[in-house]
């Protein structure tokens, strides 16, 4: 076999086998293969979010049932405690304010005057409209003075001459009638309100007084003062009792004892 042959035998070869061989579209396998591969990515990408989201439930029903299981930690709760004992309550004793005391006798009467330890034993006197009780064991007898009434300040008088106190002092009480002082009562500071019977008005006070007479010893007592507004007159009781809370007490029973009529 020649060349010729040779060349005419290899052409008829590549002929048939083109004839047997389906046409090769590239373009369309480039593109079949690009689609699937897309799909392929595609089913990937879900199986992905279908397991992610599979996940994100198993781990959110763990930790619900977690919660739902686990026990809370045991609170501390303030309860009152009982004891077998009964618990009585103490008695509270109610305490009244002390009372105030007015500043001048320009006030209205704020105290009544009464006596704690009575007057028994005591002895009555009566001057001018004046009715009082005095203790007894005077060391002298009464001293009157019948002067009229001159002023707010001078005027008729009874005095009770009251055993000595020592240092050259006497215990004793005044009860003296003057006028009154521009219609109510002299003016004076430091004392108190008292409610006499038969009076309009009294102010006064009980004092403690300590003092000496020369070169003497100390002399200790408890004055007392008392001005009453009975109509036009107006009477001035004061004295001297002795020091201690028996001179105090003498001092207010006699003040206490005082009428007007």
């Amino acid at each position: 076999m020649n060349d010729h042959e040779t060349t005419v035998l290899s052409s008829r070869l590549h002929t048939l086998a083109d004839d047997i061989t389906p046409p090769l579209d590239v373009v369309g396998q480039v593109r079949a293969a690009r689609s699937r591969h897309q799909r392929q990515r595609r089913g990937r990408l879900a199986l992905v979010a279908v397991a992610t989201a599979t996940a994100a439930v198993a781990v959110a029903t763990v930790a619900a049932a977690d919660l739902l299981t686990a026990t809370p930690p045991r609170a501390e709760v303030a309860v009152p405690r009982h004891t077998s004992a009964t618990a009585h309550p103490t008695p509270t004793t109610e305490v009244a304010p002390p009372p105030t005391t007015p500043s001048g006798p320009s006030a209205p009467p704020t105290t009544e005057a009464g006596p704690t330890s009575g007057t028994a034993g005591w002895e009555l006197r009566s001057f001018q409209g004046v009715s009082f009780a005095v203790p007894s064991g005077a060391r002298a007898a009464d001293t009157v003075d019948l002067r009229p009434v001159t002023s707010w300040y001078e005027g008729p008088s009874l005095t009770w001459n009251g055993p000595a106190l020592g240092g050259g002092e006497y215990s004793h009480v005044k009860v003296s009638i003057t006028e009154t002082f521009e219609g109510g009562l002299t003016p004076a500071d430091g004392g108190e309100w008292f409610t006499v019977p038969g009076a309009e008005s009294a102010y006064g006070g009980i004092d403690y007084w300590t003092g000496t007479e020369g070169l003497g010893p100390t002399v200790e007592s408890y004055t007392f003062w008392l001005q009453v507004l009975a109509g036009d007159r107006q009477i001035h009781v004061s004295g001297t009792f002795p020091a201690g809370e028996a001179g105090e007490q003498m001092a207010r029973d006699l003040l206490a004892s005082i009428v007007i009529t």
